[in-house]
């Protein structure tokens, strides 16, 4: 970035630079951390000053804790987008297929976000910590819901604490997946795992 470059992007108002900040600040959670993440080297991946840096977040945790509402809504919306609005009672599995690749190909191609998701249970900071306890809450309570309306038209219904023990254990296994693509890029194609981890589930469980 060149010397005028800078000095434009520095004369930008807080709210135009806001969401420039937050994606240097990704980078920068990415790359050390947490921990390792300074305003400091946010303004260094921003390419501003830490004056204007300032004027947009007044410290460190006020900008991740922006940065983890952004991430969290888009991902939040991702999963939504990936349960079924109703489950098809003669082919449950296909359901399950459809909504699990669904999940990956979200988690490809939103890979930073959700390494900062899933960085953020080891996360000291409450205000952060609350947030991923309240998106996942809404994620379980709307597959609960869907598993029980399922359950009940089958011979097998459950009580509401199981079905809702269900409901985490699924998605603690699209989680738990979803960071394998992460860690290892290029073993399973989402469709794939997809179809192993659906297969487990109904050998398992239905």
């Amino acid at each position: 970035m060149t010397a005028e470059t800078r000095t434009r992007a520095e004369h930008l108002g807080p709210e135009v630079r806001r969401p420039l900040v937050l994606d240097a600040a990704l980078e920068v959670w990415i790359e050390h951390g947490y921990a390792g993440t300074t305003m400091a080297r946010i303004a260094k991946a921003a390419n501003v000053s830490k004056p204007v840096l300032y004027a947009c977040y007044a410290h460190k945790d006020e900008a991740l804790r922006a940065l983890m509402a952004r991430e969290e809504e888009k991902l939040v919306g991702a999963a939504q987008d990936a349960l079924p609005e109703t489950v098809d009672l003669d082919d449950v599995g296909a359901v399950m297929r459809t909504a699990y690749e669904a999940f990956f190909r979200a988690t490809l191609e939103h890979p930073a976000s959700w390494r900062v998701v899933f960085d953020a249970p080891h996360v000291q900071d409450p205000v952060i910590a609350a947030k991923v306890t309240s998106a996942r809450t809404a994620i379980t309570d709307q597959l609960t819901t869907l598993l029980s309306h399922y359950l009940e038209s089958t011979d097998h219904p459950m009580p509401g604490r199981t079905t809702r023990l269900y409901a985490q254990n699924l998605i603690a296994l699209a989680e738990s997946n979803a960071a394998t693509l992460l860690q290892n890029p290029g073993e399973w194609d989402p469709a794939d795992l997809a179809e192993a981890v659906t297969d487990l589930v109904l050998t398992s469980w239905l």
